[in-house]
């Protein structure tokens, strides 16, 4: 069984590491206050990771050395994330069963879905504990499935052990996302509907979340690799030029003045078509979890986290296409900071960045 849902100890890192780079958070709980104690971005500057399996062990161990000589943690403690792409994510109805006895039997639901045998997967399930009920058949509840090759797992926990780091739980990034979501108390109210959009470098997650659970599910591939690949197709400039003027891209929203910078009229265009899409997608998600509903859903909010929430405007985008309230997820909510080395992170176009690897370092609080 895999931790997805193990709780921790006191000190911790919350690790999250993607095709574009290395985000991690170092963070504490002393008197039952919850504290960053540091907070570190390091892009690769070389391809680490293809089809969500590490490719170049000997780059990501010492690049993950480096950051702990530079800021020294003073524990190895890790919870790491995986992208949900790589995950089959499901939820099911079982019996209601001791959990000692769902262990046995959610392995074998895994791999009815799955190309791969019990002995292949690392398999974990969260009870949705609202929603046990009594049928004819018997007493039902409903689970969250999560399964993982261990393949795909073991190619991440290799280079971060030779780094010298110990890893006591795995999560899913838009779990994680989540996590730090139910913290900062912005989808806590039980009676409404909430949906998380993590618009990862190569991916974007919708979740639908209600009691502070994803009820339902949906990955596509797009995110800020395909947005800054859009861009350098309109503009002509380097990666580098790109990423120094993309905070100060924004999308035409009804009532905003148009760039004199032709550029950025250019990058606005660009990167408007890719929002456009995920927007598409995140409709599609809201249909789909309504067409089963005698009565449909209202959505209270939509949050959007993550490194592709990398230009001005996308939640008033967002807002102004679907007529829900929308806002950019602030993961630094309800935590203190003692924070040794802030760098220049906190610009406010790179807050949603650590939207993942707060919530794994926060996991079990």
């Amino acid at each position: 069984m895999i931790n997805l849902f193990k709780k921790s100890s006191e000190k911790r890192i919350g690790l999250e590491i993607s095709s574009e780079g290395i985000t991690m958070v170092f963070f504490k709980e002393k008197n039952k206050k919850k504290f960053i104690e540091n907070y570190i971005y390091k892009p690769f500057l070389k391809q680490i990771i293809q089809n969500d399996q590490i490719e170049n062990f000997e780059e990501l161990t010492e690049t993950l050395k480096s950051i702990i000589n530079e800021y020294k943690p003073d524990t190895k403690n890790t919870i790491i994330s995986m992208p949900s792409s790589s995950v089959f994510i499901k939820r099911i109805t079982l019996p209601d069963l001791p959990k000692e006895e769902l262990k046995t039997i959610a392995p074998q639901e895994a791999s009815k879905h799955l190309p791969l045998t019990m002995k292949e997967l690392n398999v974990d399930f969260h009870v949705l504990e609202n929603t046990r009920r009594e049928d004819e058949s018997g007493k039902k509840v409903d689970v969250i499935l999560c399964a993982i090759s261990k393949t795909i797992v073991r190619s991440y926990l290799d280079a971060i052990y030779n780094a010298g780091l110990s890893v006591s739980a795995v999560d899913i990034s838009a779990f994680a996302m989540i996590t730090a979501l139910a913290n900062a108390e912005i989808i806590n109210d039980p009676e409404k509907t909430y949906i998380s959009v993590l618009i990862d470098y190569d991916y974007t997650d919708i979740n639908v979340i209600q009691n502070g659970m994803p009820v339902f599910s949906h990955n596509l591939r797009a995110g800020k690799k395909n947005i800054m690949e859009s861009i350098t197709n309109s503009v002509n400039k380097k990666k580098e030029e790109i990423l120094e003027f993309l905070p100060e891209v924004a999308l035409m929203i009804p009532g905003s003045e148009i760039s004199e910078n032709p550029d950025l009229s250019k990058a606005s265009n660009a990167a408007k078509n890719i929002y456009s899409n995920i927007t598409a997608e995140i409709q599609k998600t809201i249909e789909f979890f309504n067409s089963s509903k005698t009565e449909p859903v209202e959505i209270e909010r939509i949050i959007l986290g993550g490194s592709g929430v990398c230009v001005q405007n996308i939640d008033k985008y967002i807002q102004n296409k679907l007529k829900i309230q929308t806002c950019v997820f602030n993961p630094f909510i309800n935590l203190s900071e003692e924070l040794q080395n802030q760098e220049n992170l906190l610009y406010p176009i790179n807050i949603p960045l650590f939207s993942t690897s707060i919530g794994l370092a926060l996991k079990g609080f």
